[in-house]
């Protein structure tokens, strides 16, 4: 039996801001995962982890700064960082899309919202005649739960949750295989995430489509994802299936996450904050990223990177703490694995 190969397969992939002549920050240091169709991948990690720049950098769509030094980005085994510009725009939106965060708010106010979804499949498809256009966009806006006679109304005439809906019907305008959610449930009320989120499995199941959602909202996680990737100052700091995130996380980090994050099936248990702040680009720690914040802090981790160790088959963990756990050296992370 064959294994069936990735959607998506991200190998060591890094990733540098220019701060200023001659001196760059490592924003994203060799992160590597897997995406196959009809999964859901979430990426979760607090603000300036580099989630956002590592969906930048796989689309190449990093501001002028920023640069992709090294690593394979393959979309059914073609690597994206071979393609030239005008190869890349094809696969932007033809087979992999992206909701920005904010994107709901990025409606223009003067322009029907019909007009804009139109204009995205003008651009990919200029063979398509302007009628079989409005079908798609009246079809497009069914499929995500707006009725197709809205096509001719404009953003302040939507709600946020509609608006949010807008743009993914827009991201889905041109058959995608692969939709990128950056935090798609920002501003909104519970019920509204609520909605999008079942939208969002909903487009999984009847498109096959792979998803990868990124959050700061462990919940959301928990609710929709497959597969979790914890991401800590640019690197990988836990990867795991996400009952094995929620029931049997191994990096420290991962485990503050979660114990400052409100459990209702444990009322009485108290919240947590993990003290301190994500490091800075240029004041990066020596060893392990988190050590400066770490309760399980001990010599070695300020001064080696741990290399992201394999707990099981599909968990693996950057810490010293696991490393007794690991059964073999995984594919190099953050580091290689010197034994």
């Amino acid at each position: 039996m064959t294994e069936e190969i990735p959607l998506l397969e991200v190998k060591n992939l890094c990733i540098d801001y220019l701060a200023e002549k001659n001196v760059y920050l490592k924003a994203i240091e060799n992160i590597s995962f897997t995406l196959h169709a009809g999964e859901i991948l979430g990426m979760v990690g607090e603000s300036g982890c580099g989630k956002s720049t590592l969906m930048l950098g796989l689309l190449r769509l990093l501001p002028v700064n920023g640069q992709i030094t090294s690593g394979e980005v393959l979309f059914e085994g073609q690597d994206l960082l071979s393609l030239s510009e005008r190869e890349m725009a094809s696969i932007r939106w033809g087979e992999i899309a992206i909701v920005f965060q904010g994107a709901m708010n990025a409606l223009n106010p003067v322009r029907s919202i019909g007009d804009q979804i139109e204009e995205a499949i003008a651009c990919h498809e200029p063979g398509l005649s302007k009628i079989d256009r409005k079908n798609r966009v009246a079809e497009l806006l069914k499929l995500v739960g707006i009725s197709a006679d809205r096509a001719n109304a404009y953003a302040f005439q939507f709600s946020g949750g509609m608006r949010q809906r807008a743009m993914i019907a827009m991201a889905l305008a041109c058959h995608p295989k692969i939709l990128i959610a950056d935090e798609p449930t920002t501003a909104l009320d519970v019920m509204i995430q609520a909605q999008i989120l079942e939208l969002l499995e909903d487009l999984r199941d009847k498109l096959g489509l792979a998803v990868i959602i990124i959050t700061h909202d462990l919940g959301v996680i928990a609710e929709i994802s497959d597969t979790v990737l914890v991401m800590y100052g640019g690197v990988t700091a836990e990867r795991a299936p996400v009952d094995s995130i929620y029931n049997s996380p191994k990096h420290p980090y991962t485990q503050n996450l979660l114990k400052a994050f409100p459990d209702l099936s444990h009322i009485e248990a108290e919240l947590i904050s993990i003290p301190g702040y994500p490091p800075r680009l240029d004041d990066l720690p020596k060893g392990c990223r988190f050590a400066p914040r770490c309760p399980q802090v001990f010599a070695r981790c300020r001064k080696e990177m741990p290399a992201l160790y394999r707990v099981e088959d599909d968990h693996h963990a950057s810490c010293f703490l696991v490393e007794a756990l690991e059964k073999q050296p995984s594919i190099k992370d953050n580091r290689e694995v010197s034994k």
